[in-house]
């Protein structure tokens, strides 16, 4: 019997279906249909597929089990944030945290440190030690506006290397701040030839800056482009230098002011556990759940309050892409005590630049 190609998808439909229901013992539902052309429509939408029937069924399952998610959690509307349905919809959160779970930052010393905040409640000898009175501070900050951020970038799934996009983020936008070009540099540049970093088995941003002052400098994106698989570095192209650091330092840890500070200076680089939510965070001002437990490198490059609640944030830049959040943003709320909501003032660093 022959079939013609529109026929395909019905018939896929109607078997993954067919076994959907067997699997839980039920009939098949206007519901189960509706889900599955969802299903497709996302799967068509994100290029996604699947090398057998069994996994794709197995994939249906669970993008049901999170879209369901999803949309209870927007129903509910007490929260500051919304949640949507995005790339990462056919991932259970065990496997997402598995791919996207980068950093490895335990060699923060305090050596790194430098003093940048004195305000109400801040140790008196920071004045003595030639604090700044954050007091001067500019209510909000956005780096982006000042065409100081290079839009998000993707560091896939398969390459555990937000540590480098984070560095990289934070030294493209300080060498813009110093030289009025904003210029793309290289995360694959650090991922091959950063030897203090595990390339794509995780890293530090700090050990990135080193890494990257003692080279001498990032040669660009576009000259080392990104491939999301650890190689052989290339000398030749690494030894290109485009922009150079002289070095990184640090913000006090569970010092909101202290940061708030730094980010007004210039974007930082930070490390955060990365929520439940955060999965799915389409947009809004994120406020958790979320611990402490630091996974995830990202780029603070601001601060504001929302108009309409008057929620204090963080505005972040991720690197998942741009169809992730607020186009590849997330608002982190602000003004939390101790460590910060996902843990995002416990390590923050920035890299320094003489010009």
């Amino acid at each position: 019997m022959a079939f013609s190609p529109g026929t395909w998808p019905v018939i896929t439909t109607t078997i993954l279906l067919a076994w959907a229901a067997a699997a839980s013992g039920r009939s098949i539902d206007v519901g189960d249909m509706l889900m599955m052309d969802r299903f497709l429509r996302w799967q068509a939408t994100h290029n996604r597929s699947y090398p057998s029937a069994g996994e794709r069924l197995r994939r249906f399952q669970v993008y049901r089990d999170n879209v369901e998610y999803v949309d209870a959690t927007n129903r509910r509307g007490n929260l500051t944030y919304q949640l949507g349905e995005n790339q990462f919809a056919d991932l259970p959160r065990e496997e997402f945290l598995a791919r996207f779970m980068s950093y490895d930052g335990d060699d923060r010393t305090e050596g790194d440190n430098t003093v940048i905040t004195t305000a109400e409640g801040a140790d008196a000898n920071m004045w003595s030690s030639g604090g700044v009175d954050v007091s001067l501070d500019p209510a909000s900050v956005d780096w982006r506006a000042k065409g100081a951020v290079v839009p998000p970038k993707a560091q896939t799934s398969s390459c555990f290397s937000s540590w480098a996009f984070a560095a990289v983020a934070t030294i493209e936008s300080l060498h813009s701040i110093k030289t009025g070009k904003l210029v793309p540099l290289s995360e694959q540049q650090l991922v091959d030839c950063d030897q203090y970093n595990g390339g794509c088995n995780r890293g530090s941003f700090r050990r990135a800056f080193h890494w990257v002052h003692q080279n001498g400098g990032l040669t660009t994106e576009a000259e080392y482009p990104y491939t999301a698989a650890q190689g052989t570095c290339d000398t030749a192209k690494s030894d290109h230098h485009v922009a150079a650091i002289t070095g990184h330092a640090s913000v006090p840890g569970s010092n909101e002011l202290a940061m708030k500070h730094a980010v007004a200076k210039q974007p930082v680089a930070a490390a955060i556990e990365l929520g439940s939510d955060i999965q799915f965070y389409k947009s809004g001002v994120y406020s958790g759940p979320c611990g402490t437990r630091l996974q995830h490198a990202v780029t603070v490059v601001g601060y504001d309050a929302d108009e309409s609640t008057g929620e204090k944030f963080w505005i972040v830049k991720n690197s998942w892409g741009q169809t992730w959040g607020e186009h590849g943003y997330i608002r982190m709320q602000r003004k939390i005590l101790g460590p910060g909501l996902c843990g995002i003032m416990l390590d923050v660093a920035y890299p320094t630049m003489s010009m």
